[in-house]
């Protein structure tokens, strides 16, 4: 998935300036102005027959100011071309490494790593603390001051500025260093639910229901709604329930009899770390269920990050408000990445709108990875994340 932003408009239309008519020659300069006007002409077929003299008579330069010069509806079109193509290649441009450097583009577009001052070694001094934006952090101590920290504020501020609600939850699966905020209040999760119904019915089973491995697969890989109603004919809703229980509380009642049951962040990043365990154990069912969630189709995450690690993944996106069935975009994660594999949950109720999410997706993974001595480079550039 790549993100799409909107093209940033043409500057003021270049105006017409009519030239003011010439008085027709005198009559006693009529020869005169024979003579030039065939020598003008004499000029002109000679620059026309010789490209090198016309170049140097008309550089580069002059020429792109003339044509942009020429017509706003032409300066906007390249203008959506360029940015078109920027954001189409700003989530791919996970593969390069955080120090390589394109010649083919200034430097101040290329993903660069905070280098500022700070121990993220195992034995450096945490602290906890929540940020003037309402993050609750848990990190080495100096996170607060670093690049880092105020561009997630920031990626946080400028989605909640557009009348968006948030809520996430990400975690070092081995030294609990992460970040949170609005954590316990709960969104519809639209398909991000399918990954934990398919581990639930995986687990449940002992790994009985990868019979229903195509059916599991479609469900999670192509978040297929027919083929999620399929399962839940199957198996049912109180499996569903029951394994939230101990995990989601707040949505376990719900799920009983409802496919999309409302779920918080907190909630979720506990089905995830069960997720994580689950799949790394090697039980029955568990290759098949981490099988498809490090291809699925639509990830935000995998596309900024699985050019460089995997990435267990299951967003849920929704358009509009129908009752229970309200607006979503949300994702839920699991990235082995460059200094530990860590688990994440994002939710909202942003209309379909991972354009919007992406950037907050971007600094988290940027938090996580100067917060446990990793690369802390934003996949996307600094003039494509926020604003």
């Amino acid at each position: 998935m790549t993100a799409r932003h909107a093209a940033p408009q043409a500057h003021g239309r270049h105006g017409r300036h009519e030239a003011p008519r010439e008085r027709g020659p005198r009559r006693g300069h009529k020869a005169v102005a024979i003579v030039l006007l065939a020598l003008v002409a004499a000029a002109v077929a000679a620059v026309a027959l010789v490209p090198q003299v016309r170049g140097a008579l008309f550089p580069t330069a002059t020429h792109a100011a003339t044509k942009d010069a020429a017509s706003s509806t032409d300066a906007s079109t390249s203008a959506k071309s360029a940015a078109s193509a920027k954001v189409t290649t700003a989530a791919t441009d996970a593969s390069s490494s955080a120090g390589e450097k394109d010649d083919s583009s200034s430097s101040s577009s290329q993903p660069s790593e905070d280098t500022s001052a700070l121990d993220a070694s195992a034995s450096a001094k945490v602290t906890t603390f929540t940020t003037s934006g309402g993050i609750s952090v848990t990190a080495p101590d100096g996170f607060a001051n670093t690049p880092t920290c105020k561009h997630l504020e920031d990626a946080v501020a400028a989605f909640t500025a557009k009348g968006y609600h948030l809520g996430f939850s990400m975690v070092d699966l081995k030294t609990g260093r992460g970040v949170s905020y609005n954590a316990d209040q709960k969104f519809y999760p639209a398909s991000s639910i399918k990954a934990i119904y398919c581990t639930a019915i995986l687990e449940s089973t002992n790994g009985g229901a990868a019979s229903s491995s195509d059916t599991i697969t479609k469900c999670l890989v192509d978040s297929d709604n027919d083929s999620f109603r399929a399962l839940l004919k199957t198996y049912g809703y109180t499996v569903y329930g029951n394994w939230l229980k101990s995990r989601a509380p707040e949505a376990a009642q719900e799920a009983y009899t409802y496919n999309y049951p409302h779920i918080s962040a907190t909630g979720m990043l506990n089905c995830w770390k069960e997720i994580y365990r689950y799949g790394t154990s090697g039980e029955a069912g568990a290759s098949l269920l981490t099988g498809c969630l490090a291809k699925t189709n639509h990830s935000a995450l995998g596309a900024l990050l699985r050019s460089r690690y995997t990435v267990w993944a299951k967003p849920g996106w929704y358009p509009t408000n129908e009752g229970l069935a309200s607006t979503a975009t949300a994702e839920g994660a699991i990235v082995f990445s460059d200094c530990g594999d860590y688990a994440i949950a994002v939710l909202s109720d942003a209309p379909s709108d991972f354009d919007s999410l992406l950037p907050v997706l971007d600094a988290l993974n940027a938090a996580h990875g100067k917060m446990c001595g990793g690369s802390s480079a934003l996949r996307q550039t600094s003039s494509t994340t926020v604003g």
